[in-house]
């Protein structure tokens, strides 16, 4: 599943970054190379404001991590609803209905600025689309804003419909929760130019990051757990009622 995929190269990309810190952990690191045109060698000796900077980088790879998760979770899921292995094809009234609300806050967006005609013009559009199309979303480009913790992860499989039973089995808000929260802060941090590389990157040796890393891909794997079930058993379908 394309889930499960793409998180395992996210995770690579991760650990491999991950295996330079711990390097970076060990006596007077330093990079060296040679300069075929020059015939020298060039060193460069890794001081505490350049590990500093590579240590926070961590939490943008990190991010990447959690958003490119959710990301494709979701998409998959309407990649399911979508499939060609339903006959006839499902449509708005035949998913459930955290579907449906899904659909339609990604379909329609409301600004208090837009004029009461092309509200009604949008209702219209919509109501053609629910009784002659699929549920495709009408974007694949999700955007989070930098607002993936946690909280808002359960929140998201909560507003599709998914168990989080498996979210919250061993669930800690102080190891598993306080980990995401950092990733969030300091990456956001990072992202809007409010604090430096170096600054952040001070107060996180490596131990510290490779901590928060395991708990967060352990929560992020029983995230794509629950995913993958509810998409197997098709959890998405307003169910059928047998015939008594």
């Amino acid at each position: 599943m394309a889930i499960r995929e793409e998180f395992d190269k996210r995770l690579l990309e991760v650990n491999t970054y991950f295996e330079i810190l711990q390097l970076l952990e060990l006596d007077k690191p330093k990079l060296s190379a040679h300069n075929i045109e020059s015939n020298q060698s060039v060193e460069i000796n890794f001081d505490s404001r350049r590990i500093n900077i590579l240590r926070s980088n961590a939490f943008l790879l990190l991010y990447n991590l959690v958003e490119s998760t959710v990301f494709n979770s979701v998409t998959s899921i309407f990649d399911a609803v979508n499939s060609d292995r339903h006959n006839p094809k499902l449509k708005y009234f035949d998913v459930i209905d955290a579907i449906k609300k899904y659909w339609l806050n990604n379909v329609y967006k409301h600004d208090e600025k837009i004029k009461k005609e092309t509200v009604v013009k949008s209702f219209m559009e919509i109501a053609n689309r629910i009784f002659s199309e699929s549920l495709s979303l009408a974007s694949n480009y999700l955007k989070y804003g930098g607002t993936l913790d946690a909280e808002s992860i359960e929140d998201t499989a909560i507003d599709l419909g998914v168990n989080i039973g498996n979210l919250k089995n061993g669930f800690d808000k102080n190891t598993h929760g306080e980990a995401f929260r950092q990733i969030k802060r300091n990456r956001n941090w990072l992202a809007h130019g409010d604090k430096s590389f170096a600054e952040i990157g001070q107060d996180f040796p490596y131990n510290r990051l490779d901590e928060w890393k395991l708990y967060i891909v352990e929560h992020l794997e029983k995230f794509i757990m629950s995913i993958e079930t509810y998409i197997r058993d098709e959890k998405y379908k307003v169910p059928v009622i047998a015939a008594s």
